[in-house]
Parts: C-alpha cells; sequence; structure tokens
C-alpha cells in the first residue's frame, strides 16, 4: 500500500495515554497529523490533560475518544476516513491488573477487534501493531544476536510451557505467546482485505522521560529504576542484560514506518539497543545513574547478583540485539542511553513519583 502523510487525513493511536503511545502521538504532531487518541476512561485526568497540553506544544491537532479494546465495534467511529491506525493499546499484567490469561485472551481479541474497525473504515492504508520482543526472544545460547528473523516460538519443541494450558501458572508465557499470536494474525488478516498493509514493531526495555504518573506502570522497567533512585537494589533483569531503547525512539520509529515507501505487509522492526552501550548489567545500570545523578544514594546490586557473578563471572550474555534495521531502512535516529536514562531519572522525580534518596 502506498505511504501516508499528514495530508492524507487523520490518524488513530490505540492506548495513547500509555507510555508508548503519548510518545508516539507527539511523534505525529511534529509532522502534523490530525491525531486521534483512542483512551479507555476520559475521565481520568492523568490519562487526558497532558495529551490535550499537546496541541499547544506541535503544530498538528490531538481529540480524545474513548474506547474499549473488547468491545466490538468500539474503534469505528474513531478509525472512520483515517489513513493510519498506530495499535499501541493491549491488556498488561503489571501490578495485577490482568492475570497471564486475560493478557493473552484480551490481546488477540482486541486485534480482532481493532482490524475489524480498521476494515469498516475503508480508509486505513497502514496499520502499526506495537508487538513486544516478547515475541522475538527464545532460548538460545548466550551471546546469541537477535534478528527480525526470530520468533519467541523457536526452539520450543522441549518446552512444555509454550502452549495455553494454565497460563495463569505461568508468569509472561502467556504475553510472548499472544505477541507472537497477533504479529502473525495482523498479517494474514491484512493480507486477506488487500487494502491495508500491517507493520509490526517490537521494542525491548522501553525507559525515557515520563509524561504523567499513570506511566509509572508498577513492576515496569521505569518502576525498578525508579526505586533505584529512591536507594533500593535493582530487582529486575539483574540476572542478564537491560537492553534499552528510548521511549521517543519508539515512538518516532512508528511515525516513520506510516511514511516509509520500504514497509510493506509483514515488516517486522526489533526496537531494541543502538549498540553495546545499550546493552547494560544491574551494575552499569547503577554506575550510570550514580554519574547522572551524583547527589543521590543510588541503589545497587542485590547479594544474589554479588553470588551469580562471584559463581559464573558475569551475568547472563543475553539478550543481545540492535535495532540496525529501524535505523537503516527507516532512518531512525535514536537516543544516546545518557539521555535516556537521566529523562527518565528527572521525569519521575519532576512528576512526584520517586523521592530520590540524598547523599
Amino acid at each position: 500500500m502506498p505511504s501516508v502523510t499528514a495530508t492524507d487525513g487523520p490518524v488513530a493511536v490505540t492506548g495513547a495515554s500509555g507510555y508508548i503511545g503519548a510518545h508516539t502521538v507527539i511523534a505525529l504532531l511534529k509532522r502534523g497529523y490530525d491525531v486521534r487518541a483512542c483512551v479507555t476512561d476520559l475521565s481520568n485526568p492523568d490519562k487526558t490533560e497532558f495529551l490535550l497540553a499537546m496541541n499547544d506544544e506541535h503544530p498538528g491537532s490531538v481529540t480524545l475518544h474513548e474506547a474499549n479494546l473488547l468491545e466490538e465495534g468500539s474503534y469505528d467511529a474513531p478509525f472512520k476516513d483515517c489513513s493510519a491506525v498506530l495499535h499501541v493499546g493491549t491488556p498488561m499484567g503489571y501490578g495485577g491488573a490482568n492475570n497471564p490469561q486475560q493478557v493473552y485472551d484480551g490481546a488477540i481479541n482486541g486485534v480482532r477487534n481493532i482490524v475489524a474497525s480498521v476494515t469498516n473504515s475503508g480508509s486505513v492504508k497502514r496499520l502499526v501493531y506495537t508487538s513486544s520482543f516478547a515475541a522475538i526472544g527464545h532460548p538460545s545460547p548466550a551471546g546469541h544476536r537477535y534478528t527480525e528473523a526470530d520468533w519467541a516460538s523457536d526452539n520450543r519443541e522441549n518446552d512444555k510451557n509454550w502452549n495455553t494450558e494454565n497460563l495463569h501458572q505461568k508468569g509472561e508465557v502467556g504475553y510472548s505467546m499472544a505477541k507472537v499470536e497477533c504479529e502473525h494474525l495482523v498479517n494474514r488478516l491484512a493480507a486477506d482485505d488487500g487494502r491495508f498493509d500491517a507493520i509490526s514493531v517490537c521494542p525491548c526495555v522501553v525507559l525515557g522521560p515520563l509524561l504523567s504518573p499513570v506511566h509509572e506502570l508498577r513492576g515496569s522497567w521505569q518502576f525498578f529504576l525508579g526505586r533505584m533512585l529512591a536507594g533500593h537494589p535493582c530487582q529486575r533483569g539483574w540476572q542478564a542484560l537491560w537492553n534499552i531503547v528510548d521511549v521517543r525512539d519508539c515512538g518516532e520509529s512508528q511515525a516513520l514506518m506510516i511514511e516509509s515507501d520500504v514497509c510493506e505487509n509483514g515488516s517486522r522492526y526489533m526496537l531494541c539497543a543502538t549498540d553495546e552501550s545499550g546493552e547494560i548489567t544491574a551494575m552499569q545500570l547503577h554506575d550510570h545513574l550514580q554519574a547522572l545523578f551524583p547527589h543521590i544514594d543510588v541503589g545497587g546490586v542485590t547479594p544474589e547478583y554479588e553470588a551469580m557473578v562471584e559463581k559464573y563471572g558475569a551475568p547472563y550474555n543475553a539478550p543481545r540485539a540492535h535495532c540496525d534495521k529501524a535505523r537503516e531502512e527507516l532512518g531512525l535516529e535514536t537516543h544516546a542511553i545518557e539521555d535516556t536514562l537521566r529523562t527518565t531519572g528527572e521525569t519521575m522525580i519532576e512528576l512526584g513519583i520517586v523521592e530520590p534518596k540524598l547523599k
């Protein structure tokens, strides 16, 4: 399908009040788009006021539309006459908001409802689906370099947990399986329809500036970075590497995807570290934060981390993955890791989400 520009009509963003969704809205507004920001609850000012304020900051315009991902036809009105849809929203399990079965069912049923509304519009030429690195990472030797050719379903022949039975007992397996199935599903439905292309984006550890308190997301990567600024040790991802991408790059890449002449149905882009500088251990994360915030007593690593390093010499060397394809094909210009970490911490403090432990 042809690429999209701001003159082709409005574009819609689902999950617009979310962390990635909000930065996707900004990237579109900077290009002059008329953005229809879809949210689940218009009565929550933490999810709406910062979006409406963007009208005073960028050349494009944003309007808010209430829609429920799990209600069939809910997006028919917001998608009417749109040239592109960026489907960022999905049920998440952070803070126990949804159990693993609900995450799985909600993601797949949500995609079906989104595609149905895209089809009903008759005007959408590009659908960008926010998947996840969880749809890419699979059992591999340490140091394996993942690419867009990898799928989380690879090398699972002997994985007794890679199925949909008793998902509530399997942690993030349901999320990974859902993301794999949703990518295949949007590609197939787009091919069957023939009037629009589906493109997938797969972010890894997303950090960068928060725009609202709702972006803290208890249990997320940014949540645990904030706890380190409050003096607590790193309690997520310390067994391996933090493979970091800036949330601003996630938003920018999606705008580039709808405008690209290279993208076609089934195109897929990892959003991971730019290079090895963004693939860091928990100790390196601490050292970065301490250098960026010298007045704060940043939390370090857990005793378990120290025992692991003593036994194995280093954390597990994974995941290794770079966003080379997005940079080369889309022209994505990424943020430096120091900028990403600094803006994450600064905005969490400014929003009152984190009370830093001062020296």
